[in-house]
């Protein structure tokens, strides 16, 4: 009774994979990471040609052309090669998605099999099939599947290497080398390797008690936003630190990590696993605080209202799935997960709490705006006719993108892209004709009634009844030409 029950959730879990996949609009990270490789697979250099997603001006972008630099190399060689084999589009991202949310489910279970048992491996991957980041990252084409992936083949390269006779072990390759590749996955300095290593020695020789779990926390904070110009006297760090906790406690205990049993005697391994993953808990969560305080003092705006736009970044606690299970599972006489009568109702409490946070995502998912309006202008804009987007969100310039993808996903048009506060001069801007002057189209997404300048007209285009009603397309519709 206890296997098909797994085996249900394996099913539901893998059955959310593909409708998140259908039904969930790409991410803005994934649209910008698909303009990148897009321009470099048109001209050889891979940039982003409306300009930087964080501004100078607080008010409005100014187009030039940002070079990936080979930052997120593996990340975009993954999307190249994707875009080779089959196309250039949301549709064929979609499936990539899909086939790396896949990939990991395959990978956690036949790596959990050899090392522990086909009962185990089940279990494991029955929860991770319906771990909300996992399927939201499915649906939103978002790196968490790969890298748990990889995760996973370096954790279960950890084991060995501990129960390997040999003195220094070939199997230590492999957690190297792919700390570098999810490094590039993240866009960060192959160096980081370094103090990382050095972060995971140090986590073997104290207790990474609770005090010290907050005390590593707060560090990598403070050191994170100093690298960031930002002053250590800065009102929200304690309120983003305790943030971050919480999304630590729903991201990772609630994924079931409450019901596991782990009185057992420990081992080596389990040594090693656990602390380390809390060593890696306690410097994502210190490193998350921090980019929500970079992130409110860039934008000049509230520390919460900056939460309610990045509230998804505890996904970044994900990769963490698998080495603080493994960490449980090496103990001596362990069970894994207890699905005995003390701790059933737990288990099913929180596997129906995932499940109603798995429908939300999927029935409530973001609703679209700038990727349709996209698709709509890629047969109706001219070469040389640019796009106007007004919005007041922090993610502006990443909805700037997402409308470039979908207009041009092979990066081969001439249109440039502006993107304007509510609250800016951009009426007068479009009257003065300077850097303007080619706008034909206009995006709004106000916070209140949107209304047109003199001289426009509002397109009903193909698919609005898909996107926010908040969103209105415009188009010159006077007599004249508008900058003569």
């Amino acid at each position: 009774m206890e296997k098909k029950f797994w085996q249900r959730l394996l099913f539901i879990g893998i059955a959310l994979h593909f409708l998140a996949a259908l039904l969930m609009p790409l991410g803005l990270d994934a649209h910008v990471h698909a303009s990148y490789v897009s321009d470099g697979m048109d001209d050889g250099e891979a940039h982003l040609e409306w300009g930087e997603l964080r501004t100078d001006s607080a008010e409005g972008s100014t187009p030039k052309e940002v070079p990936a630099d080979d930052k997120w190399f593996a990340w975009h060689l993954i999307f190249e090669l994707w875009f080779t084999v089959f196309s250039i589009s949301a549709t064929t991202l979609h499936i990539l998605g899909l086939v790396g949310g896949l990939g990991c489910l395959a990978t956690i279970y036949l790596l959990t099999r050899e090392l522990f048992s086909e009962d185990q491996a089940l279990r494991l991957t029955a929860l991770a099939s319906i771990y909300p980041p996992l399927i939201r990252a499915t649906g939103r084409v978002y790196q968490e599947g790969f890298v748990l992936m990889l995760v996973a083949i370096s954790t279960f390269a950890i084991i060995k290497a501990l129960r390997d006779d040999k003195k220094i072990s070939t199997w230590w390759l492999i957690p190297f080398s792919l700390a570098l590749v999810i490094l590039s996955f993240k866009g960060m300095p192959m160096w980081y390797v370094i103090p990382a290593a050095a972060a995971l020695f140090i986590s073997t020789k104290i207790e990474m008690n609770q005090i010290q779990i907050a005390l590593v926390a707060i560090i990598v904070q403070l050191l994170v936003i100093t690298r960031n110009e930002i002053s250590i006297s800065n009102v929200d760090i304690i309120p983003a630190l305790l943030t971050a906790f919480i999304a630590y406690f729903l991201y990772i205990k609630c994924g079931m990590l409450l019901s596991c049993v782990s009185d057992s005697e420990g081992t080596v391994e389990s040594e090693y696993l656990t602390k380390g993953s809390r060593m890696i808990s306690a410097s994502l969560v210190g490193w998350i605080a921090a980019l929500w305080i970079t992130e409110a003092v860039t934008f000049g705006t509230d520390f919460f209202d900056i939460i309610r736009s990045f509230r998804h970044n505890g996904r970044y606690l994900s990769l963490l799935l698998v080495p603080m299970w493994y960490g449980v599972l090496v103990r001596k006489e362990n069970r894994g997960l207890n699905f005995d009568d003390d701790k059933k109702g737990l288990v099913l409490v929180l596997v129906g709490l995932l499940m109603a946070v798995n429908a939300s995502l999927i029935v409530l998912a973001e609703e679209r705006g700038t990727d349709v309006i996209g698709e709509y202008l890629e047969d109706e804009i001219s070469d040389d006719e640019d796009v106007l987007f007004i919005a007041n969100s922090p993610l502006s310039m990443h909805r700037l993108y997402s409308i470039k993808f979908s207009m041009d996903p092979d990066s081969d048009k001439d249109s440039m892209g502006f993107w304007r506060t509510n609250t800016s001069d951009w009426r007068i801007e479009l009257t003065e004709c300077d850097s303007l002057q080619n706008v034909n189209w206009i995006i709004n997404y106000p916070y209140n009634n949107a209304t047109g300048p003199p001289g426009w007209v509002e397109v009903e285009f193909e698919g609005a009844d898909r996107v926010s009603e908040n969103y209105r397309l415009y188009t010159w519709g006077g007599e004249n030409e508008r900058c003569p």
